[in-house]
């Protein structure tokens, strides 16, 4: 459309249009290049997306067993197990192993002590107190089996008959 002189415009509201116009040319221009810069700007600057997980039951872990101290089978039938449990009280004296189903099974333990094979002399020590103890023992065994037998027949006699060596055969003589 041409420009036609409109006499009843006053000239300076034509000029306000004209900087009005190029106000809002330049705001149009502005807005463009922003959204350039936003269609170009990479995936990675974005916010990241938040996944939350909620687990009702204990985390898995790699072991095949659980393991935990309890003072009695009370305590042990009265604990859950989603695997095979072993339960010892705190001196390991006693071990229970509980599987999934609830069988609990109970077993006593001892310790064993290593001999020790650095010096000799210790080593010679602790092998004469093995097998003085194990004397010991053998000779508590006897001494119970001894008290047993004679407890158990009461009404026989025991006599003190003393052997002196010699036969009662009549004595032969040589002339």
């Amino acid at each position: 459309m041409p420009n036609y002189y409109n006499p009843y415009q006053n000239p300076y509201q034509t000029a306000n249009n004209q900087i009005q116009m190029q106000r809002l040319q330049s705001m149009r221009d502005d807005i463009d290049r922003q959204m350039q810069s936003m269609q170009q700007m990479p995936a990675q600057q974005l916010p990241p997306q938040i996944n939350q997980t909620f687990s009702l039951a204990p985390n898995p872990s790699n072991t095949d067993l659980e393991a935990k101290y309890a003072d009695s089978v009370e305590e042990v039938k009265n604990t859950f197990v989603m695997k095979t449990g072993i339960f010892t009280n705190k001196d390991f004296s006693k071990i229970w192993i509980k599987d999934v189903t609830g069988n609990i099974r109970t077993f006593n333990t001892q310790e064993e002590i290593q001999i020790d094979e650095r010096d000799k002399a210790l080593q010679e020590k602790d092998n004469m107190i093995v097998s003085l103890k194990a004397e010991i023992n053998q000779l508590k065994e006897a001494m119970s089996n001894a008290t047993e037998y004679y407890n158990t027949k009461p009404n026989e006699q025991i006599t003190n008959d003393k052997s002196t060596g010699f036969s009662k055969s009549p004595k032969h003589t040589t002339k």
